[in-house]
């Protein structure tokens, strides 16, 4: 008799429910997703920062030309200095790897600037930014603001990747 109202229960249930799973989350829309085409520089920083955000390296390298270069300057030998696209995946897939959070949030990107989408054409532009990072390892917290200058292209048929980042943060 027992078993028998926990089965009539459980009907009952997922007749209510349309015979959903009550204990599945809701997955929303699966036709959105968080990643863009890159198809204007605006969606193109949008997949910066959510691959920052999530600490997804093989986002973040999708949004580096082949050609990268990555520059700045190094204080402890008091001159420019740059790195090309191997060493920069390597430092930020270490980044996302050693921090348990981090948050990248850009500032002041101009609508003519996030809309921008013609092909075989490069940008150059500045955006400031806040990265948070977090470790618990020792609770190393850092909060960073600075200025990022970016150079960007759109092949014909292809999406925009960042050529060069010059990094003219001041911490």
């Amino acid at each position: 008799m027992r078993y028998s109202l926990i089965a009539i229960l459980l009907s009952a249930m997922f007749l209510i429910t349309g015979c959903l799973n009550p204990f599945a989350p809701v997955l929303g829309d699966p036709s959105e997703s968080l990643w863009t085409d890159q198809q204007t520089v605006g969606e193109l920083l949008d997949n910066f920062r959510n691959s920052y955000n999530l600490r997804d390296s093989l986002r973040y390298s999708d949004c580096l030309d082949d050609n990268f270069t990555f520059l700045f300057y190094d204080v402890e030998n008091a001159r420019d200095d740059q790195w090309g696209r191997d060493t920069d995946l390597k430092t930020t897939g270490g980044l996302f790897r050693n921090f348990d959070e981090i948050h990248l949030t850009w500032y002041a990107v101009a609508g003519n600037i996030q809309e921008f989408a013609f092909e075989d054409s490069s940008l150059e532009f500045n955006v400031s930014f806040n990265l948070s990072i977090y470790g618990s390892a020792g609770g190393s917290y850092y909060d960073l603001y600075g200025l990022a200058q970016f150079t960007v292209f759109k092949e014909e048929n292809d999406r925009f990747r960042i050529i060069t980042w010059k990094d003219n943060s001041y911490f």
